[in-house]
């Protein structure tokens, strides 16, 4: 089941027996998971709402066999789990009374929900849920998606986003929709009612990404511009949000991929197979290229081997994390 088939369903009211709610992507989750409590009625919606944390398999049976209260079905909602020691649970309940774990989904006076944070490797419990079509993955928003979500949420706000700004706005935070929302309150909040969100505002009031100021920084780098890439580290830095060595891998990581697309420029691949190679956001890409052309490959060999060395020259003892960053930096540019 997909979140159009789960939103179509709840609308309808169709939703019985059990579900896993996967993925991600929270803030859609966590919506979905308000849509379907919402379908209880308001008056008794307290005595029908059951909140599970790491329950028995005897336990969950219990909780979802029970009588709704004045109402045509009431919820439960399970949050922390173990899927291995319940899986377990609920065979061993399977041995003693057939047809427990079925009856799971077959409920027709309750809605059980497994709500899981992340998108963690599949296992035995999640291929029951999938084998039933009963597990909603919420993944991560595209590109596209996200812009429509933000200027949705602009609109909610009473203010004005179009499709380009979105998108740097998207750029500048990533497509976690709990991040672009509070992102966004900020810039409509500067703006006011009736106000239009532009990229200025975006530069003044949104608090972006460290990948995003690594992107600009490596752009000032490549571009021979040291002032300038030199204050947004110190920025960065000064923020506390992320540690130089986490800045040292993300160059390290990004400088390898510059130097792919530079080597594959070298022996003239045509431009999608390198986009295709790179992998990663298409954004991601096209900035990995534009990067490899304004050094050779050999500079870039250089500068990789250099942030690699931050790690052991940490571990080594000989400097501590900014002074190996810094080391790299200039070794490199």
């Amino acid at each position: 089941m997909n979140e159009q088939t789960l939103y179509k369903e709840t609308k309808e009211r169709k939703l019985r027996g059990s579900y896993l709610l996967t993925g991600a992507e929270e803030l859609t989750k966590q919506e979905a998971l308000d849509r379907i409590i919402g379908m209880l009625d308001p008056s008794c919606a307290e005595m029908n709402l059951h909140r599970l944390k790491n329950p028995t398999a005897r336990d969950l049976l219990d909780a979802a066999g029970q009588l709704p209260f004045f109402d045509e079905f009431h919820i439960v909602i399970v949050n922390e789990w173990s899927d291995s020691e319940l899986m377990d649970g609920l065979n061993a309940e399977e041995k003693k009374n057939p047809g427990s774990i079925g009856r799971l989904f077959t409920l027709l006076d309750a809605i059980v929900l497994f709500v899981r944070r992340g998108d963690p490797k599949e296992t035995a419990f999640m291929k029951l849920f999938s084998s039933k079509d009963r597990m909603i993955r919420f993944d991560e928003l595209t590109a596209d998606r996200a812009a429509k979500f933000c200027m949705r949420e602009a609109a909610i706000y009473g203010s004005k986003l179009d499709d380009r700004t979105a998108r740097q706005l998207i750029e500048m935070v990533g497509t976690d929709a709990y991040r672009l929302r509070n992102e966004l309150s900020k810039a409509c909040g500067f703006v006011g009612a009736g106000g239009t969100v532009t990229k200025k505002t975006l530069e003044t009031v949104v608090t972006a990404s460290t990948e995003y100021n690594a992107f600009k920084m490596l752009d000032a780098l490549l571009a021979g511009k040291k002032d300038d890439a030199m204050r947004m580290l110190g920025t960065v830095l000064q923020s506390g949000k992320e540690s130089p060595m986490g800045i040292a891998g993300f160059l390290e990581g990004r400088l390898r991929l510059i130097l792919i697309a530079r080597e594959m420029l070298d022996r003239k691949r045509p431009h999608q197979e390198i986009v295709s190679r790179i992998g990663g956001s298409p954004y991601a890409a096209e900035a990995a290229i534009k990067n490899a052309k304004m050094l050779p490959a050999e500079s870039l060999r250089k500068a990789v081997s250099a942030f690699a060395e931050v790690n052991a020259l940490v571990k080594s003892g000989l400097c501590d994390e900014t002074n190996a960053l810094f080391k790299a930096l200039y070794q490199s540019f």
